[in-house]
């Protein structure tokens, strides 16, 4: 049976609604890649299984590339990454996004302390093609890897750069379907349906807002909400909206902050350097600052 180059997805051309559609068999794409390739379509699906994908990733028993954004680090993700029994390294990609004023270096050692990641960590740009020279080497010297990670985090990119492949790559999360197995010379990469958290992000930019919190008013960050006292950074990506307006509502949940620490919302984290009081109408999840 022929498979989507793009996705992975298994070609039909009876049924239209479903996925793996084309009007030939022959053509090399899905109708959904072909769209989103052309005319920079997002057709929604849902979330694949995780566990499922990480039982085939432990399966197959190759050394693996797991690749994160550094927008989207939380407890979940590393939950997913620790189930994976592979010999393994930790790639966070677009690091041309991250401010000038973050060091790599410290993020990296923050972030293996935070985490408890005994692996290599390191930082490229799929996109712009920087740092990728540790990654082929690592790809020659094991000949077989899978690439896996979570959803929009840009993998189907680094391997379109890594092997010179055709697979589909949009700002959209789900682009590929199935796992994909590429062969170039004596190499083989096998390319991995995305994993998906809560707090999954597809950006292109982050943004930074310095901000002081007065007790009056709500701080809105799409639909999450905050007041409190103190002055707090955000590292946030470019579709979150922020409001701020006079208000005096009861929100839920209050967060005393004593330490450097990142409060995880979605779409990104909060610094909070010095002391600081937060409420919110949603439950956050904490962390010790990686940039601390």
């Amino acid at each position: 049976m022929s498979k989507c180059i793009g996705c992975g997805i298994t070609l039909q051309d009876q049924k239209k609604d479903m996925l793996g559609y084309t009007p030939s068999i022959n053509n090399p794409y899905c109708e959904r890649c072909f769209k989103t390739i052309h005319y920079n379509e997002n057709i929604k699906i849902n979330n694949l299984d995780n566990n499922k994908i990480i039982k085939k990733i432990n399966k197959l028993n190759k050394f693996t590339i797991f690749i994160t954004d550094i927008l989207s680090i939380n407890n979940e993700l590393f939950k997913s990454y620790q189930e994976i029994n592979n010999p393994k390294i930790l790639v966070i990609n677009k690091c041309e996004l991250i401010p000038n004023n973050l060091k790599l270096e410290n993020l990296e050692e923050n972030i293996k302390k935070i985490y408890h990641i005994n692996e290599e960590v390191i930082f490229i740009s799929a996109k712009h093609q920087l740092y990728l020279n540790y990654l082929k080497n690592l790809i020659s010297y094991y000949q077989e890897v899978i690439i896996c990670g979570q959803t929009g985090a840009g993998k189907s990119t680094l391997i379109n750069n890594l092997l010179d492949a055709n697979l589909t790559t949009s700002k959209y999360q789900n682009t590929t379907l199935d796992f994909i197995k590429l062969k170039k010379d004596n190499l083989v990469i096998y390319d991995t349906p995305g994993l998906s958290f809560k707090n999954n992000v597809s950006y292109d930019k982050i943004n930074v807002y310095i901000k002081k919190l007065a007790p009056d008013f709500i701080l809105s960050l799409n639909n999450l909400k905050l007041s409190g006292v103190g002055n707090i950074t955000l590292y946030l990506d470019n579709f979150v909206i922020i409001k701020s307006r006079k208000e005096n509502i009861n929100l839920e949940f209050v967060y005393k902050i004593t330490r450097p620490t990142d409060i995880l919302v979605p779409g990104g984290f909060i610094f909070v350097k010095n002391k600081c009081v937060i409420n919110s109408n949603e439950k956050l999840e904490l962390r010790d600052s990686i940039i601390k």
